[in-house]
């Protein structure tokens, strides 16, 4: 096992990407260490993403794409605007409500970033704002697109666990709510405090035209959300419904989406795809090394010393999240780390579905910490702020995302509340 994390940890130091570092750590063990064919790897790299409910990421990644390309993202932008009116700091609710719509689609927090990001800094530059605190607000609210369903994270962890995404998507609602209150809370006391500029007067009539011009993008999660949450749909059926309702709305509601420009589209769509299903299948090729060598009933007797104390192994589990987020890809971490920890949690009598949404935001706080937080990339060369200066300026934020974490956490039934009163298979 030393082999194994270790030659992992090498590589990533060396500036190799995860995939590749989670593939040759994986390939060295089983030729250097292991009785084992050389097989297995190509064997569990297939299985990884041999998975049904796999098929609903490359398609709601393409309906993204064909929400960005139609002009969607633009009009929901807009019609935010019009709805926050004269408040204090309204240009920074408008980038949290803007990702709330767009996050109902997309299930990607690199996604809602790319998406909104490049309009909304500039904006708010010339408004007034701090460019370092407009390139935070979007890098924050960025993560509400993967808690929300169609939520991509919470697709990879009903994969590894076996359990229901319908259920998933249905006990991260809330917590995703509360995250974007959370940032609101987070944005109106900032605003205060630096006195940020007073948004526009309110318009019914921009705000009638606005609704109206973004009123076909605002039924894309309507139809998506509610087919799942209603049974006609599963969530792959679902992805399939969003990118045709997307097409159909960029080509003849809008038509600003041309025949030309899907070449395009997907190709960009198969590119994510690509890149998100490798680090899976390597991933789970290396998870399936570190279960083989680590046997559960261990991390099961480690954690009996919390055996009257349930709270602190849970709080344990987080801390351990937080910390591997800062290094590795949030979905490698789910299905390296989901098959060793599952077991334990189902003996301390914690709900898999619970555990999957806290595992989500977790997850979520590593996209916006040094050293590896993607998020932080992005939106630091989109608004061309520095890393230290973005980070600096997402204290705040942090402090309410471990909050909401915390809360969700240790309040079952924040996330499980609707799963019980809308059971779904």
């Amino acid at each position: 096992m030393t082999l194994l994390i270790g030659s992992m940890l090498v590589l990533m130091c060396l500036g190799f990407p995860i995939a590749y570092a989670i593939g040759i750590s994986s390939l060295l063990y089983v030729v250097l260490v292991s009785d084992m064919s050389v097989l297995v790897v190509v064997q569990q790299t297939c299985a990884g993403t041999d998975s049904l409910v796999m098929v609903a990421l490359p398609f709601f990644l393409l309906a993204g794409e064909i929400m960005n390309a139609s002009g969607i993202t633009q009009k929901l932008t807009r019609f935010a605007l019009a709805l926050i009116g004269p408040i204090r700091g309204g240009l920074a609710h408008v980038v949290v409500i803007a990702n709330v719509m767009v996050a109902m689609v997309s299930g990607a927090a690199i996604a809602n970033a790319a998406a909104i990001a490049p309009t909304m800094v500039p904006m708010m530059e010339r408004k007034g704002y701090p460019k370092d605190y407009a390139a935070a607000v979007n890098a924050a609210s960025a993560i509400i697109g993967a808690v929300l369903p169609p939520s991509i994270g919470l697709i990879i962890f009903a994969s590894v666990a076996g359990v229901s995404v319908g259920k998933l998507f249905l006990a991260a609602t809330i917590p995703g709510l509360m995250l974007a209150l959370g940032m609101i809370i987070v944005c109106t006391i900032i605003a205060k405090i630096e006195n940020h500029p007073v948004g526009e007067p309110y318009s019914s009539k921009e705000l009638r035209e606005s609704f109206c011009s973004a009123l076909p993008g605002l039924f894309m999660p309507i139809i998506v959300l509610g087919g799942i949450f209603c049974g006609i749909v599963t969530p792959t059926e679902a992805g399939a419904l969003a990118v045709v309702y997307g097409l159909l709305v960029g080509l003849f509601i809008y038509r600003s989406l041309k025949l030309r420009d899907l070449p395009r589209i997907l190709l960009a769509a198969a590119k994510r795809s690509t890149a998100i299903l490798f680090i899976i299948a390597c991933a789970a090729c290396f998870g399936f090394l570190l279960t083989r060598e680590v046997d559960a009933a261990t991390f099961v007797q480690f954690f009996e010393i919390f055996a009257e104390h349930p709270h602190w192994m849970f709080l344990s589990i987080i801390t351990v999240f937080l910390v591997l987020g800062m290094f590795m890809e949030g979905g490698s971490m789910m299905i390296i780390l989901t098959p060793l920890l599952l077991p334990l949690i189902i003996s301390f009598g914690i709900d898999p579905i619970h555990f999957g949404v806290v595992f989500q935001i977790a997850v979520m706080v590593g996209l916006l910490t040094p050293p590896l937080g993607m998020l932080l990339f992005v939106i630091s060369g989109t608004s061309d702020v520095s890393i230290k200066s973005l980070c600096r300026r997402l204290i705040p934020f942090y402090m309410m995302i471990v909050a909401v974490l915390l809360l969700v956490a240790f309040i079952p039934s924040l996330s499980l509340w609707l799963v019980d009163i809308r059971p779904l298979p």
